[in-house]
């Protein structure tokens, strides 16, 4: 028995609008998001904050998209879509920049860090450690530093090496540490009514270092405003900064929120991109079956300091994946003869540390006893 042939031409017509339907519907997630960008609102709910961080995820839609108009002649569909792909481009392409030139090997003071988020009541503080120990760092920072988590450090012996400290040790997120090989100066932990932060100048010989442990909220439900508040005083403390600078630690944000954006107006450059590898990503760790999918830790430097090499490490019972960074200082820097190199470590820990730990020296140079 024959079909009708209007029957016919309502299923060659159906065939023919799918394709159609495939690209409107592959491209509608990233023209919200798009559109939100265009109009400054994609800070404005938790929702299209995490659209922004997975920006890189949004990019090859809206490209789906546009092959689509293209090849079936939707002039509304391609031009939805190029639009699409322009706007969320626009703050990609910085990310996939080629390499700087490395500095060459031997170059000094060399500074090596690793930066990672512990995650609150970590069970391997064990792991972390021994990560620590791997790295021989000079310096050692910590976010989300707890009791416990800073107990088992300590039981470790992989801070006795450390014998210059400050520390803001609390239970759950907000606990922030510091530890140096070197003499700190100028010590400070910086409390807005968010996230604390850490501000040390660390002293190398006759140069400073100026150096900066971030942690800031995250930005979910009513914690947004909070967030943005964050991000704009940690934005005005760097502006006020003219010598070499090292910011690191979980920012909560991606190059893709404008918020984050802002801080690198001010001579700083994230490290990951000076490499060459602004893809890479630290978040989230361990949630199967989730890969990383953003990179929500940074290490930003003044142009004064080079980055020789950036990789992601393991962060055994964290969410986030450690960053480990070599970087240089600049010619004005220069090392004396009896060092080794300088190498920094930045870990971010949740609630690691006893409050009676914390040291500080109201502005004199930081010299607490030993280990």
């Amino acid at each position: 028995m024959t079909r009708p042939p209007v029957v016919d031409q309502l299923a060659s017509a159906s065939r023919a609008r799918l394709p159609a339907a495939i690209g409107w519907l592959t491209v509608a997630p990233p023209a919200v998001s798009a559109a939100a960008r265009v109009a400054r609102l994609d800070e404005s709910s938790t929702l299209l904050i995490l659209a922004d961080g997975l920006t890189a995820l949004l990019v090859p839609p809206a490209l789906l998209a546009l092959g689509i108009g293209l090849r079936q002649r939707s002039r509304a569909l391609t031009l939805l879509s190029a639009a699409t792909a322009a706007v969320l481009l626009w703050t990609t392409i910085p990310a996939i920049r080629l390499p700087d030139r490395a500095p060459p090997a031997g170059t000094s003071p060399a500074l090596r860090l690793f930066d990672a988020n512990l995650h609150a009541a970590n069970p391997d503080v064990a792991s972390i450690a021994e990560e620590i120990r791997a790295a021989a760092p000079d310096l050692v920072a910590l976010q989300e530093v707890d009791h416990d988590a800073a107990a088992g450090l300590l039981r470790s012996g992989v801070l006795a090496r450390f014998p210059y400290r400050v520390t803001e040790i609390r239970n759950g997120p907000p606990g922030i540490a510091l530890w140096s090989r070197f003499p700190l100066a100028d010590p400070e932990v910086l409390d807005t009514g968010g996230m604390p932060r850490v501000r040390a100048t660390v002293l190398l010989g006759a140069r400073r270092l100026r150096f900066y442990n971030v942690h800031v909220v995250a930005p979910v439900g009513e914690d947004r405003a909070l967030w943005k508040a964050e991000l704009r005083r940690v934005e005005e403390e760097l502006r006020r900064e003219r010598g070499p600078v090292v910011v690191a630690g979980d920012f909560n944000a991606t190059r893709h929120h404008p918020s984050f954006r802002r801080l690198l107006r001010h001579r700083l450059a994230d490290a990951h991109e000076r490499r060459g590898r602004g893809w890479a990503t630290t978040w989230p760790r361990d949630r199967w079956p989730l890969p990383p999918l953003m990179r929500l830790d940074h290490v930003l430097v003044s142009p004064d300091i080079g980055v020789r090499s950036v990789t992601e490490g393991h962060g055994q019972g964290s969410d986030h994946r450690p960053i480990i960074a070599e970087l240089v200082l600049g010619r004005a820097l220069q090392r004396p003869a009896a060092w080794s190199g300088l190498r920094l470590v930045v870990l971010h820990a949740q609630d690691v540390f006893r409050p009676d730990l914390r040291l500080e020296a109201d502005g004199r140079p930081f010299y607490p006893p030993g280990g």
